[in-house]
């Protein structure tokens, strides 16, 4: 997770504003999706590069940790409580990484939820 990083000129945006561009994303999104008849397949692709790079940022810890589980796989080692521990024990440097992260382990854990 180490090697995914921000790009250098969102690394010192606060949370606040990260957290203002994805509200004013999630409120044109809802927009259209009442105007067009909603549904996944019509999401818009944002115009804030705030967001293209919270997007970005979630696909690279999607897939890390894709690789990292499917690597352990074929390696027949079991999939612990401590390697998911260690995965969410990481600590994101920028503020728009943390938020990223956030998004990627919380769907982790809520899939884990409805799993049990």
């Amino acid at each position: 997770m180490n090697t995914i990083k921000t790009l250098p000129e969102f690394a010192t945006l606060s949370e606040l504003e990260i957290n203002a561009a994805l509200d004013a994303y999630d409120d044109s999104v809802e927009e259209e999706h009442s105007s067009c008849g909603g549904g996944e397949e019509n999401e818009p692709t944002p115009e804030s590069p705030v967001v293209a790079e919270v997007f970005r940022l979630i696909r690279a810890y999607t897939d890390r940790m894709n690789t990292l589980i499917t690597e352990a796989k074929e390696q027949n080692r079991e999939i612990s409580e401590n390697f998911l521990a260690d995965l969410f024990a990481f600590e994101p440097e920028a503020p728009i990484e943390r938020v990223a992260f956030d998004f990627v382990t919380d769907a982790v854990l809520d899939e884990e939820e409805d799993e049990n």
